[in-house]
């Protein structure tokens, strides 16, 4: 089932160019998987997805985006929830349809084409909410604002994505991340991401951080930007890039990817007088 959040778009100004950018790059990136749900990070990220899911055995899973669909048909066959995506891109969501409309477990499926942003889940629905390599290309602050309000309490936010180590302080990569890819807004210091989600009553529960590597270059030539400008920012960065995250050759660097789960706490009762 196919739910169009018309309500929920806006369709003038800002907010309608950033949403029609954002499905532009979903839709461009959904046939490779390149930079989002890899099928290379599949196994790393799904083995801790499927431990959190049978720890806290949630009756409804919210998706955030679609992305790689062997996430999709992996929960439905791990679990017998009710699964929600809700994907900007209603064309995506069509071409999943017609590829796997099929399957037993799509009685169970439900999908919302709607922004992250303006979360098209009604208050405490989501047992679960599964966020993986896509935090930061929101608005990331309320993005979260909207996540907490679809979580019921003591529900789990599941969230994968690559951080900075603590070390690069400035947010040098940062920097490099926009360059190569201008709808990036942020990546938070490891330890700041933490505080952040603790600071909007997310407890953490589970965390683990592997290292990906990740050649630059390839990354910019298959977004189409500026080698130039890429190169100046690794030229002049150097030596940081050498000692935090292990630059080789001029365009392979070593990244924390960060797979975390956290329980949507109630507010303190001071907070809700």
């Amino acid at each position: 089932m196919i739910r169009q959040n018309t309500t929920k778009i806006y369709y003038g100004g800002k907010e309608s160019m950033k949403f029609e950018t954002l499905q532009q790059l979903l839709e461009y990136d959904a046939s490779l998987h390149t930079l989002i749900e890899p099928d290379s990070r599949f196994a790393m990220v799904f083995d801790r997805l499927k431990d959190c899911i049978e720890t806290y055995k949630p009756h409804v899973i919210v998706k955030i985006g679609l992305g790689n669909p062997k996430y999709i048909e992996a929960i439905m066959q791990l679990s017998k929830a009710l699964c929600v995506v809700v994907e900007p891109s209603l064309p995506l969501l069509q071409s999943f349809y017609a590829r796997s409309g099929t399957q037993e477990w799509m009685n169970r499926l439900y999908t919302i084409a709607g922004n992250f942003n303006d979360f098209p889940i009604d208050y405490y629905k989501a047992d679960m909410l599964v966020c993986i390599d896509c935090l930061d290309l929101l608005d990331t602050g309320r993005a979260i604002d909207e996540f907490r309000r679809a979580l019921q309490f003591e529900g789990v936010f599941f969230l994968a994505g690559f951080v900075l180590p603590n070390e690069d302080i400035e947010g040098i990569f940062d920097e490099i991340a926009h360059t190569i890819n201008p709808l990036h807004t942020d990546y938070y210091l490891e330890d700041d991401l933490k505080t952040f989600l603790t600071l909007n009553e997310f407890g953490l529960a589970k965390s683990h951080t592997e290292k990906v590597t990740v050649n630059l270059f390839s990354v910019a030539e298959y977004l189409g930007t500026s080698n130039q400008q890429l190169q100046q920012l690794i030229d002049e960065n150097k030596e940081l890039l050498s000692d935090i995250y292990m630059l080789q050759n001029n365009e392979t660097v070593t990244l924390p990817y960060m797979i975390s789960a956290y329980i949507r706490q109630k507010p303190s009762s001071d907070e809700t007088i």
